[in-house]
């Protein structure tokens, strides 16, 4: 739910003005906040962090929180240990190779047009890194600072040659879901407790109050709106201050 408060009107011109990025808003800036595997959206604004990060989507929540790319790539090299050994063998020493010669390292099927489609019937591969992609072959590569790309969901369809392993995605949501769990119940306890309070003020006009429920809400507003830093700010502010309700009554003369 949002709500206005003091509508006014907007000049096309006074838009045209200032495109500065939108406002993150003048939230408390908390220290600890980088530290959670399991980041809100409201955390990475404010932690305002360049760390690449992966996106969590959870339908049953209706959250999407993030994880960072180094704890999804340990995530993920769980699971091969899990499911894939030879697989997981091989891609640890591609993460080695790639970081001491800090070039791209790629991990390839060793075989022909005999090897199995399934992608979990696949177990007896064998696997090799090497300097240069095998096309359908070829499951990932490790970058040159370690990070795993382009695993088989990436690289071609579900089943066929050379997708053996699980998916990068599945990996984080199972070896993760202890960490996005937490994140989703802090979104939501954030959501529950607070409103986030937009004022967008304008040199010729008067202001206008925005009153937003979830911080998901807020972010959409700001995403599509785009307002510049001068003529707008945002503050979290308690959820349960309460408004009166408006009877708009007629009067017949």
């Amino acid at each position: 739910m949002v709500r206005y408060i003091i509508p006014f009107l907007i000049a096309g011109s006074v838009l045209a003005e200032d495109k500065g990025p939108p406002p993150h808003g003048k939230m408390k800036r908390t220290s600890k906040v980088i530290h959670h595997a399991g980041l809100t959206r409201e955390e990475v604004a404010i932690a305002q962090s360049q760390e690449d990060l992966f996106p969590i989507h959870n339908i049953v929540y209706k959250e999407t929180v993030f994880v960072t790319i180094d704890k999804a790539n340990e995530y993920f090299l769980k699971s091969l240990n899990y499911y894939n050994k030879a697989l997981f063998r091989e891609t640890k020493k591609a993460i080695i190779k790639a970081k001491k010669e800090e070039k791209k390292i790629y991990v390839n099927i060793v075989g022909g047009s005999d090897i199995p489609e399934h992608a979990f019937g696949a177990r007896n591969n064998v696997y090799k890194i090497d300097d240069y992609s095998n096309g359908q072959y070829t499951i990932f590569y490790v970058t040159r600072d370690g990070k795993i790309w382009k695993d088989h969901y990436h690289c071609g369809e579900y089943g066929k040659l050379g997708r053996d392993g699980v998916s990068f995605e599945h990996a984080v949501k199972t070896f993760g879901a202890s960490d996005i769990k937490k994140a989703i119940d802090r979104a939501k306890a954030s959501n529950k407790a607070y409103d986030w309070e937009v004022t967008v003020e304008f040199p010729d006009t008067n202001p206008i109050i925005h009153i937003f429920d979830t911080y998901g809400l807020y972010e959409e507003w700001m995403n599509r709106t785009r307002y510049p830093n001068k003529y707008s700010k945002v503050t979290k502010i308690p959820g349960n201050l309460g408004f009166p309700d408006l009877e708009l009554t007629v009067k017949n003369e």
